[in-house]
């Protein structure tokens, strides 16, 4: 159990941590300022601040890479102390060119406190990157001038036709000649260095086209061609030209030789002065190595942060989903390794909770108001926690309930949804001292009975009554194949938390573990009260014939809430067949209420049956035994049950069924035994029925059979093998928590 609750715990963790990560993720995005046009608006400064001068000065650096751990800590506090007017990046600013580099960088270069201008490079190319950057910065190539100097920005990354570049600059370095200085700045280098592979596009520009600006920059008397190419310093003079590559900028640099630098320019009256800066301090080799190493994995992680943590979450999702997955396939088997003599003999403490009871009738009230009188028989206690209704209703005094203070009521039925925050509901919990928690929802007043167990660390056994994916019309969602999801995603998870699972059929078993339930579950039917049946004499059982029938006339019943997932459209439809094609009289009851009612006697009247069907309404539970005892047949057409528990009851009464074919009928209604199981057409339903009341002979046996294959299913007998898994349960629980 702890390791269960420490695996829930890491769980909840990651969802938190990934619902941080992605709340900050959409936070960067909604409300962080968006950098446009940087390149524009640093021009502006550079020229608002140097109008006029003749001296200034400016740095130039390549390859930061985004280690901004690095260029906040080593480099820009020198190039502050340089006092450079302005910055100049001669490309791979950013790692690659996914957006979160391009706010990282911004976010960096902003604590320089100087204008700084972005030559487009390979690495802002990257992950198409090209429209950040022009979003960001602004265009691939430009140009600029001062007093005294002509700046020049050329793209060397292919983004831009050099044909048309080489036209544009042309007539830029024409107009630069009235200029003393002239400055070239690009990405790639000009000329290949030795020691590096030559195929190396990302480092050198194409030869021919090196040899054409090379002549361009000759004949113009450009002062110096900066650029970042390769991860390292060079700086040479050709045909009178200067070329600098200053590629050392940031990322991970292990060779002694190779510190971290940038240029620092000084533009004076008739002289140009160049300074290679370095920013690494003399350590001792393996000292400097393990400083570099740790500067760049501190900029990794500084840079990756969220995005790193957001894939260790997802990561961690998966691994603890597929362990939880794995130790379900190590309990997809029953355990039997328990010892049957630690099985506790003693009368049993039982916690219920259920959404619906008395005086509410259904299935569900009547299957839990008699499990508890089965556990009340046997010597068990039972503490059932339940709604409050508004309609007058006294328990009997040997049941213990806690009426569960309504939150609200439903609009149409006003049916009460308890309140599970009451604090009553944890006090009358704790002070009964429960053995096991028996819930009969998988939500709801079943999930407050769930949360109190395991805090206490008592079994949890769900007993699955009702088929939730037939009851989407109540769900305040949108689609019927949305509520579908979410009913059999809150059935499997709910189930899959719990010891063990009642199931009333076979079929609902097979449902379950269709969905992707590896719990515990056994199949055992709800009991039916036999001694009831007793208590109604035969004469009390045909004055109540003799109300409904008249002499000669057949009576039908059917048992049901009126409403919509009950089919009862179905059931009059079908019945109007029986008596358009049929001379046997008969009358059919329809006992129980709902929100249907009236628009479903406004059906029969229109159908012509209103002298063949009577709406009882709602009857006590012992008062619709003597109303089966009454019937010769029953009809049934919902298909929306577990079991089927009016069914059995119907039997045990000694009335045969004429169902629809559905989970819940298919186990308990056996062809020409004890009734007929149909497929949902009016047509088959209602010829069966008239078979039925056509051949008294028939009908009569499958009376007989009827009221023996119910007693197979009396109270006593359902309640020793609930008994039987209660026990079991709890020693295996306590197994486990060993």
């Amino acid at each position: 159990m702890n390791h269960k609750k420490n695996l829930k715990l890491y769980l909840i963790s990651i969802l938190l941590l990934i619902t941080v990560l992605i709340s900050y993720k959409i936070y960067l995005v909604v409300y962080e300022t968006d950098y446009q046009a940087l390149n524009t608006e640093n021009l502006y400064l550079i020229e608002a601040e140097l109008n006029g001068k003749t001296s200034y000065s400016f740095a130039v650096i390549g390859n930061i890479r985004n280690s901004m751990r690095i260029f906040e800590k080593r480099i820009a506090p020198l190039i502050q102390d340089n006092e450079a007017d302005f910055m100049i990046s001669v490309g791979n600013a950013v790692y690659d060119g996914a957006e979160g580099r391009y706010r990282l960088l911004c976010r960096g270069l902003g604590k320089l406190g100087i204008p700084y201008l972005l030559t487009v490079g390979h690495n802002e190319t990257e992950d198409f990157g090209a429209g950040r950057f022009y979003r960001h910065f602004g265009p691939y190539f430009f140009s600029f001038h001062l007093e005294n100097a002509y700046f020049i920005f050329l793209d060397s990354t292919g983004l831009t036709s050099w044909e048309w570049q080489i036209r544009w600059l042309k007539q830029e370095l024409t107009n630069a000649g009235n200029y003393p200085y002239r400055f070239v700045f690009l990405n790639h280098s000009i000329f290949p260095l030795p020691g590096y592979a030559p195929n190396k596009t990302h480092y050198v520009i194409e030869e021919n086209l090196s040899r054409d600006l090379q002549r361009l920059f000759s004949e113009h008397g450009v002062s110096a061609v900066f650029s970042a190419g390769y991860p390292t310093y060079h700086e040479t003079v050709s045909q009178g030209v200067r070329y600098i590559i200053s590629g050392d900028g940031g990322g991970l640099l292990l060779e002694r030789s190779r510190p971290y630098q940038f240029l620092k320019i000084d533009v004076k009256a008739g002289q140009i002065v160049y300074q290679n800066v370095s920013a690494a301090a003399r350590l001792g080799l393996f000292q400097e190595k393990l400083e570099i190493l740790k500067l760049f994995l501190h900029s990794f992680f500084y840079m990756n942060l969220f995005n790193s943590l957001l894939i260790l979450c997802i990561v961690g999702l998966i691994a603890v989903r597929l362990y939880l997955q794995i130790l379900r396939q190590e309990n997809l088997y029953r355990d039997f390794n328990f010892d049957e003599q630690m099985i506790p003999q003693k009368p049993l403490r039982v916690a219920m909770f259920t959404n619906n009871y008395l005086p509410f009738i259904g299935g569900v009230s009547l299957s839990v108001d008699r499990l508890h009188r089965g556990l009340l028989q046997l010597g068990s206690a039972v503490k059932i926690f339940a709604p409050d209704y508004q309609q007058s209703w006294t328990d009997p005094d040997d049941v213990s309930i806690v009426r569960c203070p309504a939150l609200f009521h439903t609009r149409k039925e006003r049916f009460p949804v308890a309140n599970i925050f009451s604090r009553k509901i944890e006090m009358e919990f704790r002070s009964f001292d429960c053995d096991l928690v028996h819930v009969h929802h998988p939500f709801w007043l079943g999930g407050k009975g769930m949360r109190l167990a395991r805090k206490g660390g008592i079994p949890v056994i769900l007993t699955y009554h009702t088929r939730l994916e037939h009851y989407t019309h109540y769900f305040p969602l949108p689609g019927t194949a949305l509520k579908n999801i979410v009913a059999h995603y809150m059935i499997k998870r709910f189930a899959n938390n719990c010891d063990a699972i009642i199931t009333p059929t076979a079929s609902t078993e097979e449902y379950l573990r269709n969905l992707g339930v590896s719990a515990l579950i056994e199949t055992i039917p709800t009991g039916i009260s036999l001694e009831d049946y007793k208590q109604w004499s035969p004469k009390e059982v045909r004055s109540l014939r003799d109300q409904y029938a008249s002499p000669g006339e057949s009576l039908l019943i059917s048992v049901s809430r009126m409403a919509k997932e009950k089919n009862i459209d179905f059931l009059i439809a079908g019945l109007a067949k029986v008596k358009e094609r049929s001379h046997v009289p008969f009358k059919c009851l329809l006992v129980g209420d709902g929100p249907e009612k009236t628009r479903l006697e406004e059906k029969a009247k229109k159908l012509g049956l209103k002298d063949h069907l009577v709406f009882t309404g709602n009857v006590t539970p012992l008062e619709v035994v003597r109303h089966y005892l009454a019937a010769d047949l029953f009809v049934f057409t919902s298909t929306s049950e577990t079991q089927g528990m009016v069914l059995l009851e119907a039997m045990a009464g000694g009335c045969p069924v004429v169902a629809v074919r559905g989970s819940g009928v298919y186990d308990v209604v056996k062809d020409g035994f004890n009734g007929y199981k149909v497929a949902e057409s009016t047509d088959n339903w209602a010829e069966a029925i008239i078979c039925l009341l056509s051949d008294r002979k028939q009908l009569s046996i499958l009376s007989e059979n009827s009221r023996l294959f119910a007693e197979k299913f009396s109270l006593e007998n359902i309640t020793e093998k609930i008994l039987i898994l209660y026990r079991r349960t709890i020693v295996h629980s306590a197994s486990k928590n060993r």
